[in-house]
């Protein structure tokens, strides 16, 4: 049986709303496909991956609660601010004929060591999505040599997976 589950990359950007839109078209009233949306979050501000220590253990455990406290805080208000291009998203796959029930949104969170490609190949894998669809935004290839590429990352790092670079 042909997997028909497509893990499709949301950040907000005009290339992944080109990407919503392709996906769209290309499922359209088709049935037979699950499309889990993803948000991918945006990695923490420094200030927040780390306190500046203490040799006191309570003092220690004290700063370490307060840096969990506002990495909550941050990672909520972020998801809450990506709320709106979700259900935008959402509203572009229904238009297309997508089943509002056959549509998962989520969030991903880098952090932990792990980039983004890396957390969204994990993700994939754990929701069995075997295709990843991403936004692509054309740059110069200056631009290219010294810059981070999502979907470049993903093609290089998505074995066994099919990469839909949409640009």
């Amino acid at each position: 049986m042909v997997n028909t589950r497509l893990l499709v990359v949301h950040d907000d950007s005009v290339a992944s709303r080109r990407a919503v839109k392709y996906v769209g078209k290309f499922v359209g009233k088709r049935r037979a496909f699950r499309i889990c949306l993803v948000h991918v979050l945006p990695p923490l501000p420094p200030e927040l991956l780390e306190h500046g220590g203490s040799e006191d253990p309570a003092k220690e455990a004290q700063l370490e609660a307060e840096l969990k406290v506002g990495q909550h805080r941050w990672i909520s208000a972020a998801k809450k601010a990506s709320q709106k291009g979700l259900h935008e998203d959402r509203v572009v796959l229904r238009k297309a004929g997508i089943s509002a029930r056959t549509v998962k949104a989520s969030f991903c969170e880098p952090g932990e060591g792990r980039g983004a490609a890396d957390a969204i190949l994990h993700m994939a894998r754990g929701r069995r999505c075997r295709t990843v669809v991403v936004g692509r935004q054309s740059v110069s290839w200056f631009h290219e040599l010294f810059s981070h590429d999502l979907s470049e990352e993903l093609l290089r790092r998505g074995k066994g997976f099919c990469v839909w670079a949409v640009e």
